[in-house]
């Protein structure tokens, strides 16, 4: 029994003097100065900041300052226990988080901010006395500036040669800028432009009211990429009535067809009178474009009688004229004309030979 004691003892003392030396072991490498390099990532919050005269709350934004070529990370080098690297990381999370009103002053201005002070009092929350040894960059320029906003009346700008039934209007017609003073202070325009080009003019109907929609708002001076600006709607719809325009056009002549029936051709003679084989002076109104077409010869209009089998059979004499393949919106304004005829049955070939030429 005596035996079996002494080896648990053995064992229990094995096992404690273990113990011991890894705990010394562990404090040790927690305390051995260490070196490390972290990279983190340099963000700026912008948060409301109070003011104290008023005791109203102002938004003051904040960028790094154009002056100063534009940093993303901070390399930090940094000596201490093993155990104080791993928190201060952890305390870090791998951004410097600049506050304006905390890091960064709460006031309009650019500012110098010295990151190796802010990453010391980081350090030294930590404990285990950890040394900043070298931060790159280690200072950066920030511009603070307060939020404003601003309203504008929107105008609608239109091609020169458009015209109008009454003026055009815009949806809503004022809108919002909000951006930091210093760009509100470079605008001189007081008003916001909506431009509608010919292309969106030449889809609407003349006549009646017509909707162009998502217009883009343009202000002089104001970009949307423009530091903390916004506007507010950036589109707008437009409500144009374009005036009806129209325009006479004289066709000076258009000779007559005759049109049958599949089934009549070559059965029937039609001999129109010879004062009556051209439609002279007709007049035609449409849109200046449709009559454009006219003008240029791009449609050419046909003037025809059309016999029905029913009309070739009564043996009429006269019929009006239409006219066939004038542009959309185009009317004939001259009066109808009438035109003479003889019809006649054709029994053989030796009737289409008798025919004069």
């Amino acid at each position: 029994m005596s035996d079996t004691r002494t080896i648990f003892g053995h064992i229990r003392t094995f096992i404690i003097v273990t113990l011991i030396t890894i705990m010394v072991w562990l404090l040790a490498e927690s305390r051995m100065v260490r070196n490390r390099t972290i990279e983190a990532q340099i963000v700026l919050t912008t948060v409301p900041v109070p003011v104290t005269a008023t005791g109203n709350e102002t938004v003051l934004v904040v960028r790094q300052s154009l002056e100063q070529v534009q940093v993303r990370t901070a390399e930090i080098k940094i000596e201490g226990s093993t155990a104080g690297l791993d928190r201060f990381a952890r305390t870090l999370q791998n951004r410097v988080e600049l506050r304006v009103g905390r890091e960064i002053p709460g006031k309009p201005g650019t500012h110098t901010i010295d990151l190796r002070a802010i990453l010391r009092q980081i350090s030294e929350s930590t404990g285990h006395g950890l040394i900043i040894s070298e931060v790159s960059p280690a200072t950066i320029n920030v511009q603070v500036d307060e939020l404003q906003s601003r309203e504008f009346p929107v105008r609608v700008v239109l091609p020169n040669e458009i015209q109008l039934d009454g003026a055009p209007r815009a949806d809503p017609d004022l809108i919002t800028v909000t951006a930091p003073t210093s760009i509100l202070n470079g605008i001189r325009s007081n008003e916001a432009v909506v431009r509608i080009d010919d292309a969106e003019i030449s889809q609407l109907a003349q006549g009646r009211l017509e909707t162009i929609p998502g217009v883009v708002v343009q202000i002089d001076g104001v970009d949307r990429q423009d530091w903390a600006t916004q506007i507010t709607p950036s589109q707008v719809d437009v409500f144009v009535t374009l005036r009806t325009l129209t325009e006479n056009h004289t066709i000076d002549r258009l000779p007559i067809q005759v049109l049958l029936a599949p089934g009549e051709i070559g059965k029937w003679l039609v001999r129109i009178n010879e004062s009556d084989k051209d439609l002279v002076n007709v007049e035609i109104s449409g849109s200046a474009q449709a009559i454009e077409m006219l003008k240029s010869g791009e449609i050419e209009p046909r003037a025809f009688i059309n016999l029905s089998f029913e009309e070739l059979e009564r043996g009429i004499s006269s019929k009006p004229a239409q006219i066939l393949g004038l542009p959309a919106g185009c009317r004939v304004t001259s009066p109808q004309m009438t035109v003479k005829f003889d019809i006649s049955a054709i029994s053989s070939t030796a009737d289409i030979r008798a025919e004069p030429e």
